[in-house]
């Protein structure tokens, strides 16, 4: 699986534009999300690998409390010794639903490109 960092933030605008700022419309959250779900259930993603994502569009500091206080209080990843996250299954489930939401973003801006289109 390939993250485009920029194609995630257009997608996150556009749920932001819509009144959705959790979950589809917060960026930080779909990257985190995107990247434990790339490396799934049996492989330990450092925060360093994290960061590599989320960096542009972040601090530090909120992309650890981010983990710490929605992905580890809500169950949606383990903590796994010193700066290690393992995803459990919870979490695949909601990394399934934002992809879900790239693919309905895509959907929207080519039934837009249409219209576009259309003679009036």
């Amino acid at each position: 699986m390939n993250i485009d960092i920029e194609f995630e933030q257009k997608v996150a605008d556009f749920y932001q534009s819509i009144g959705i700022s959790t979950g589809p419309g917060d960026i930080q959250y779909r990257l985190i999300l995107l990247v434990l779900a790339k490396n799934g259930e049996e492989k330990v993603t450092r925060f360093s690998e994290i960061r590599d994502y989320t960096d542009r569009i972040a601090d530090r500091g909120s992309i650890g409390s981010k983990i710490k206080t929605v992905f580890q209080l809500e169950g949606l990843a383990i903590k796994v010794g010193h700066g290690g996250y393992s995803i459990t299954h919870k979490g695949l489930l909601a990394a399934d639903f934002i992809q879900a939401t790239s693919v309905y973003y895509k959907k929207i801006k080519s039934v837009e490109q249409i219209i576009e289109r259309i003679p009036s």
